[in-house]
């Protein structure tokens, strides 16, 4: 069975001496930036690598998106860290245990209508209209895992897609009034602590400088990223990845294959259903659309775009994905060869307002040249040779 990094890539890892005598496992990633000047330091952070990404990625997410020259306004960070939690939620059971799932929109809605329910139809405390969503997809992730996950792949795939477009008829036909049907839950459906001024979210329990929306969404995001990254270093998380590597081979070895797709379904789908909450949270609305099989279909093309052999995978796919959706539709006019010096000037708004083929187009062009590590791989790559070469030409 293959080795994992710590990021999630199945790259052989070895074992290379630190400058401090000690040793730590490393590709030829890790040997690159031991070799730099700042070797020793940068040897001691390495395994925390993920952690300091992750936290990186809350602190300049916002900042990047909102400056003039990418999408010029802020709001749109929020949203984005709902989704990568989602898709990385997904992608725990394609890009680590190998099952594909095309029905994981129903447990993004299970957290959504979970909260909005409670809310704005039982008079509940958002606590517990969060706890029982979360509770409601775990228990049904379970069930339906016992059920489908020793059915072969594509039987597997299928089945959750019936399964997500069933729950998705049923909420649509508005049961005892709960669901509002195709109109979905508006209103009340915001917890009191929770101030909309001009479209922005503030938290009135806290104290001003504090009191941002933002801030409560990447808390979450944080502890949930790193929770699953735990999950992953774990034996339970290595066990995955050899499922889905080789599970005859995994079988023969004595493990209980069946229970460990199970359990990985169970917390993929209490995962995905966090991510809902938040999301009901950032909309103030429970939308039908969030059951729909193109929701699910959203999160496997984000997952693929980015990598779904990497933990950051889903979130570089994330980030590509609403940076593609929001820089094309605003797109009309291509000036060459800049915007400041334009020499030729065309107009592609009636080929752009289609913003999809756009990202089609990025889609296909990534698949074809690197179907298995996506964006994060080709730029992980890359990094890594252009420094390799850089070395070999300074020698």
């Amino acid at each position: 069975m293959t080795a994992s990094d710590a990021d999630g890539s199945v790259d052989a890892a070895r074992t290379v001496e630190r400058p401090d005598g000690g040793t730590v496992e490393s590709d030829e990633e890790t040997e690159a930036v031991v070799e730099t000047p700042l070797g020793p330091l940068v040897a001691r952070l390495w395994p925390y690598r993920v952690p300091i990404g992750l936290f990186a990625l809350v602190v300049f997410l916002r900042p990047v998106v909102a400056h003039p020259w990418f999408l010029g306004f802020e709001q749109i960070a929020t949203t984005m860290l709902v989704w990568m939690l989602f898709v990385a939620a997904w992608n725990l059971l394609f890009g680590f245990t190998g099952l594909l799932s095309f029905g994981h929109a129903m447990f993004f809605g299970f957290g959504m209508y979970g909260v909005a329910i409670a809310m704005s139809r039982l008079d509940l405390p958002f606590l517990v209209g969060a706890v029982g969503g979360v509770v409601l997809a775990a228990v049904v992730g379970t069930l339906l895992g016992r059920l489908i996950v020793e059915k072969g792949e594509i039987y597997f795939a299928m089945l959750t897609l019936a399964v997500g477009q069933a729950v998705y008829f049923m909420v649509n036909r508005d049961p005892y009034g709960l669901t509002g049907g195709s109109n979905g839950l508006t209103g009340t459906t915001l917890p009191p602590w929770i101030e909309t001024f001009r479209g922005e979210k503030t938290l009135t329990l806290l104290p001003e400088f504090a009191n941002d929306f933002y801030y409560l969404v990447a808390a979450v995001f944080l502890l949930c990223m790193l929770a699953l990254w735990q999950l992953l270093r774990s034996p339970f998380g290595q066990t995955l990845i050899a499922i889905r590597e080789n599970e005859p081979l995994a079988r023969a070895m004595g493990v209980d294959t069946t229970r460990y797709k199970i359990a990985a379904f169970t917390a993929s789908s209490a995962l995905a259903a966090v991510a809902g909450v938040l999301l009901e949270l950032n909309d103030g609305a429970a939308s039908l659309a969030t059951f729909d099989v193109l929701t699910s279909g959203d999160a496997v093309l984000m997952a693929i775009l980015g990598g779904v052999n990497y933990f950051f995978g889903p979130i570089t796919g994330v980030f590509v994905w609403f940076g593609a959706e929001d820089y094309l539709t605003d797109f009309t006019l291509l000036q060459l060869p800049l915007a400041e010096y334009p020499l030729v000037t065309l107009d592609v708004s009636g080929i752009l307002q289609f913003w999809r083929f756009g990202l089609g187009a990025i889609f296909v062009l990534v698949v074809l040249l690197s179907p298995k590590d996506g964006v994060y791989g080709l730029l992980r790559t890359g990094i890594t040779r252009a420094y390799h070469r850089a070395r070999g030409a300074d020698e």
